[in-house]
């Protein structure tokens, strides 16, 4: 079926005002390119794709287009009238031939400055943790008085935590820029209860909870990194959204984790939205402060180490989220 002009027209004004940079192409010689492509790239209507994009991951749209197969990448591509490289996500679609280019340049910018400033900030910190905890392990060697050894111990003890947390910040935004890759090593599983556990010991005492716990395993091949937090998130929101003198069950196998509380749960409605960023349930809200990031951290983690989540919840009665290890 043929176009009307005014259809024609109509698509051409569309195309014209997306942020993309879109080229039409007939096997590799661009038909069409809309306003965007022609601001990074000039006129290039006519000419062949591959004479006007220069790209590190060319091969792969070669191929895409001579076997007529769908393409989505990242690459930096030289831009002449920038003189300079700059990032761009890129998108080929076979069935009509159209190649999109969105540039993601500032994103980059974004994060890299991101990551920077994480890191700039672990390494300011550990460096005065570092000398605070060398001057009180000194002293401890050298006191006798045990009132005084005491307080010394709680300090090492709250340093060795506040080093722990600021590690975990740098972790977690490499995690969320894709730059983290899990490790594999031989973790104490009651070790990494016990931190947390201390960790999370003001909330519970103040809400007057009991935490049972199940242990069937002494050591998990895992990230320590990754567990840590996973179960720390879990078991704060699990505090949280409690009823006071109410009770928590954690669980801890070779094969999964698992948390059940019997507090506030969540309603059906909200199911489907409670691993998204930002987001808190009404009745959450009114129970308890906080950010609405605990479970999107814990499903991206989980995303990251292949494990699978399982989430089970009745309103008013209680959640229970079981996270499973087997890849």
């Amino acid at each position: 079926m043929k176009m009307s002009d005014y259809d024609k027209d109509f698509v051409r004004v569309l195309l014209n005002n997306l942020e993309e940079a879109i080229f039409l192409l007939d096997k590799t010689t661009i038909t069409f390119a809309n306003e965007m492509a022609k601001s990074f790239f000039g006129p290039s209507e006519g000419m062949d794709i591959f004479d006007l994009l220069i790209f590190e991951k060319s091969t792969l749209l070669v191929d895409s287009i001579h076997e007529r197969k769908p393409l989505n990448i990242e690459s930096k591509v030289f831009l002449s009238k920038k003189g300079g490289w700059c990032d761009f996500y890129i998108r080929y679609i076979p069935e009509i031939e159209a190649l999109l280019m969105r540039d993601v340049s500032f994103i980059k910018i974004i994060e890299e400055a991101k990551l920077n400033m994480s890191v700039l900030i672990s390494h300011e910190l550990k460096n005065p943790l570092g000398v605070i905890e060398s001057i009180v392990s000194d002293m401890l060697e050298n006191e006798e008085d045990e009132e005084k050894i005491e307080k010394l111990w709680k300090i090492e003890k709250q340093s060795k935590r506040l080093n722990r947390i600021i590690q975990q910040i740098e972790y977690i935004t490499m995690a969320q820029l894709g730059l983290y890759v899990p490790r594999k090593e031989t973790l104490n599983v009651q070790k990494i209860i016990s931190e947390v556990m201390e960790e999370i010991e003001e909330l519970r005492k103040k809400k007057e909870i009991e935490i049972s716990i199940n242990l069937e395993t002494k050591t998990i091949e895992a990230d320590g990194f990754i567990i840590r937090t996973i179960l720390k998130n879990l078991l704060s929101n699990a505090l949280k959204y409690s009823f006071e003198k109410s009770k928590v069950i954690l669980e801890f196998s070779a094969e999964r984790m698992s948390i059940q509380d019997f507090g506030i749960g969540v309603p059906d409605s909200e199911k489907e939205k409670i691993f998204g960023r930002f987001y808190r349930t009404p009745s959450a809200v009114k129970m308890a402060s906080g950010s609405g990031l605990g479970l999107a951290v814990v499903k991206h983690l989980a995303s990251i180490a292949n494990y699978k989540i399982e989430f089970e919840s009745q309103h008013l009665i209680g959640t229970k989220v079981i996270v499973w290890f087997g890849e």
